[in-house]
């Protein structure tokens, strides 16, 4: 009976589901497929679904970094206050900007010394000749924001339009939004520590995002995982969250593993987990047991149809301490080393349990990695990939 009631209330809480479209394409054309051949069009002229993160934000600077997604190269750098992003491919002769001197908003290609903007794409100078601008002389560029010390570029292209000669500004630059970009509600909470690690994956940013919101595997691939019991002790309903149209949220109660910190050092058998996705591949994974909570980010970058690169910042509120709120506090130096202490903990468990993921996703057959059939407890995992195909692998 209650298989049957369990199966009852997978089919009314997937069956039904359907994101509102809002501007998702312009017309058929300009609609992304993310599939078997993926396009770089964008699906919707607001850019809600088209930021992809690119990095953390110490990883940028002066320097030129290239940064490539789905196989288009852009070159990015920063100056005091903004970033800029350029399609890594000079006009004149297609030269990437690596090496190339910049200075605040400009680069200067390194094969023939082309001066660009970084805001607009446009060519200032070309050396020792004068030029008549022409569209075809300037570069697409990309809006670049910092949101939660995480670094997202935007693939809708800012048109450099020029008329009579004239400079009349970027289309698309007022209505690329990034009102959609989720930060975690940890980022402002001083309690919280974190620490930030990245990993490289060989397969489809798709199915390594799938893997974070997978809550079976957990029993099996990780060592902190419980085998004997490896699924949540009862299903929930997804709820969407408000912030945005491509957030979800789904809440389990779940064995805590005999050899997890949880168990060990903090003395819980039961724990609650928190999932939640937005569209394209942002995870959360918050585990909350009595007054703490460790939460996993994860933002997957996908490089290439099977390379992927995963930015993951894993927060805790334990063997944690705000040293604002002591600074003058003779306790002071316990609670630093207490905090460097967690930290080491904190990376050396992510950094095993992102190799331990990297074994099992790696090595999933690239042919045929849909699977054949689903069991209840994927039922937020199909939730998200059907969001996805929606939006990113069929053409309407």
């Amino acid at each position: 009976m209650n298989t049957f009631m369990n199966l009852l209330f997978t089919c009314l809480t997937v069956a039904p589901f359907k994101i509102p479209y809002m501007s998702i394409h312009t017309n058929k054309d300009t609609f992304y497929h993310f599939d078997r051949f993926p396009r770089l069009d964008y699906p919707n002229d607001n850019g809600h679904l088209t930021w992809y993160p690119i990095g953390f934000s110490k990883h940028f600077g002066t320097e030129v970094k290239r940064v490539t997604v789905r196989d288009v190269n852009f070159a990015v750098w920063r100056d005091d206050t903004d970033y800029y992003a350029l399609r890594d491919c000079c006009s004149h002769q297609g030269s990437s900007f690596l090496s190339g001197e910049t200075y605040q908003n400009t680069v200067t290609c390194p094969y023939h010394g082309y001066i660009f903007d970084g805001k607009n794409g446009e060519l200032l100078e070309i050396p020792k000749m004068r030029h008549i601008p022409s569209c075809t002389q300037n570069i697409d560029c990309y809006r670049v924001v910092e949101k939660g010390d995480v670094v997202y570029l935007n693939t809708v292209p800012l048109k450099n339009e020029l008329k009579n000669g004239l400079n009349n500004g970027l289309k698309n630059r007022e209505n690329v939004d990034d009102s959609s970009i989720f930060v975690e509600p940890e980022y402002y909470d001083r309690d919280h520590r974190v620490v930030c690690l990245t990993e490289d994956f060989e397969h489809y940013a798709k199915l390594v995002t799938v893997n974070s919101l997978d809550i079976c595997h957990i029993g099996f691939v990780h060592t902190f995982g419980n085998r004997a019991s490896p699924n949540p002790l009862h299903l929930s309903k997804i709820i969407k969250m408000n912030d945005t149209d491509f957030h979800y949220k789904i809440q389990y109660v779940y064995s805590a593993g005999e050899k997890s910190l949880v168990n060990m050092v903090f003395k819980f058998d039961r724990i609650i987990v928190e999932n939640e996705y937005v569209l394209p591949h942002t995870t959360v994974a918050r585990v909350i047991f009595g007054k703490y909570s460790s939460t996993i980010i994860t933002h997957a970058l996908p490089v290439s149809k099977f390379k992927t690169k995963l930015f993951v910042k894993a927060y805790r509120s334990y063997w944690s301490h705000d040293l604002n709120k002591n600074k003058f506090d003779f306790m002071s130096p316990l609670l630093y080393l207490i905090n460097l202490i967690g930290d080491r903990v904190t990376e050396n468990t992510m950094y095993n349990t992102l190799k331990q993921d990297k074994a099992i996703v790696d090595n999933i057959d690239k042919t045929d990695y849909e699977g054949k059939f689903s069991i209840l407890y994927d039922m937020f995992s199909n939730h998200y990939k059907n969001a996805y195909k929606t939006f990113y692998e069929e053409e309407i």
